[in-house]
């Protein structure tokens, strides 16, 4: 029978990222179509963000101070920003949203209890061994992923998570994104906070959410920090005008000198040209197609959003941090063929994204980090799992310490909720990221964090 507790949880779970979003702060928006109300964009200093979607948004700046930034300023400070570190580190935040099932990620095949635990959910027949360690086994949908652990490029941490877990998505998420466990009035992100440490004052294509809202692990409380909507689609449009030879007498009408109202109108179209011709080496289209990937990325959400991230942090931007996001994995029905899917997919979309990072000559920069806001219950519920603790921490890259990092705890006991006894603290991965990767001490964006540490990164 299904916990009254985790079906609450579940509810709570569609309300998590955007009632976190809406708290975010201001947002400067690059729509994809033309500046359609240029009374309105003088008047009001800019176009909401729903405007800007409409017809799909290329870049949607968010933050704070992003509120006084132009686009020609943002090209610039990122150029900037780039040749001042050229060879920085890029932490990629990859969050499987909705409590991924680490017992059956990583299978811990040696335990006895797992096969009584899990019943008709035990993987055995086509998982995947791991080349130093008979403990465990993949999944059989990570094929791709154990090659890139038997290359040494992936360090596996089982039965991280917080102190006595209360399985919540919107509690858990919450604490992760923010790194801080319990109640708190911290609305600021760990990455977000990370760049108030790291970063410029001007660039928010310095820490990049691939989505259409700002991801909350990068709200920050004075760094810009941006959202960019499929970089490839950006363009200048206007319905029924575009294409027609209107293109050049709308360029020509933003030069010019004018005053008031005029001027206004055209400084916005001018900073939109100027945006336009920037990003021109993203773009996308019949006359722009993708160019080619050395490995093919599935031509899914996160396919998509993967070859995305790979291709700003190649475009010279000055980015250091990204966050992605993936869904589906609140798997309390028929969970054996909806998390072979999404495995599949995770495996898939991060071997190709490797390859693309590595002849981009950006391998030794990146650094992925996998998580879930926590892991299912080792038993059974029918054709599915209840939500646990415990969950499974991957960290994908040239530069991780490949292989297992953190204690399995093991089935024989469990937590007095009959969980995964949780054995590393999740802010203590963030420690470890932060002084070891990113050059930061964690005291500065993590409070009250203790000494511990794990060497997840060569």
């Amino acid at each position: 029978m299904t916990d009254p507790r985790q079906v609450r949880g579940c509810q709570d779970h569609k309300f998590t990222r955007r009632a976190l979003a809406r708290a975010s702060a201001k947002a400067v928006p690059i729509p994809a179509e033309a500046l359609d109300g240029l009374d309105r964009f003088a008047r009001d200093g800019g176009l909401t963000r729903r405007d800007a979607m409409k017809g799909g948004a290329g870049m949607v700046l968010m933050c704070a101070a992003a509120a006084t930034l132009t686009p020609r300023s943002v090209m610039e400070a990122a150029a900037a920003q780039q040749a001042q570190a050229p060879d920085a580190p890029i932490l990629v935040s990859l969050y499987l949203d909705g409590g991924n099932d680490g017992l059956n990620t990583l299978v811990p095949v040696a335990d006895a209890q797992y096969r009584a635990l899990r019943g008709p959910l035990a993987l055995g027949d086509g998982t995947v061994a791991l080349k130093d360690t008979n403990q465990f086994r993949w999944h059989p949908s990570l094929g791709k992923l154990a090659q890139l652990y038997d290359q040494g490029k992936v360090a596996v941490l089982p039965a991280v998570d917080y102190a006595n877990p209360d399985q919540s998505h919107f509690n858990s998420v919450a604490y992760w994104r923010t790194g801080v466990v319990g109640p708190s009035q911290e609305l600021t992100g760990w990455l977000g906070r990370t760049m108030d440490v790291l970063g410029a004052p001007d660039n928010p294509l310095q820490a990049v959410s691939i989505s259409g809202d700002l991801d909350p692990v990068l709200r920050s409380r004075k760094a810009p920090v941006g959202s960019v909507y499929d970089p490839g689609a950006f363009d200048f449009w206007i319905p029924e005008v575009w294409g027609k030879g209107f293109d050049a007498a709308y360029r020509e009408a933003s030069r010019g000198r004018a005053k008031g109202g005029m001027k206004a109108s055209r400084d916005a179209y001018a900073n939109a040209f100027r945006m336009v011709d920037m990003l021109q080496p993203l773009k996308v289209d019949k006359e722009h197609p993708l160019p080619p990937t050395p490995v093919a990325y599935p031509d899914t959400d996160l396919g998509r959003d993967l070859r995305s991230a790979a291709r700003i942090m190649g475009a010279g931007f000055g980015t250091r941090v990204v966050a992605v996001s993936t869904g589906g994995y609140d798997t309390h029905d028929d969970q054996l063929a909806e998390h072979a899917d999404l495995l599949s997919d995770l495996s898939e979309s991060l071997w190709a994204f490797q390859a693309d990072i590595d002849a981009r000559g950006l391998a030794q920069r990146v650094l992925v980090m996998i998580w879930s806001e926590f892991g299912r219950r080792p038993k059974a519920n029918g054709t599915g799992t209840d939500h646990g603790a415990g969950g499974l921490l991957m960290l994908v890259g040239n530069r991780a310490n490949g292989g297992i990092r953190s204690e399995f705890p093991g089935l024989s006991r469990l937590d007095d909720d009959d969980n995964l006894l949780v054995t590393t603290e999740f802010r203590t991965v963030y420690s470890s990221l932060l002084e070891q990767f990113m050059g930061v001490e964690a005291g500065r964006v993590l409070p009250a964090i203790d000494g511990a540490r794990i060497p997840l990164v060569r």
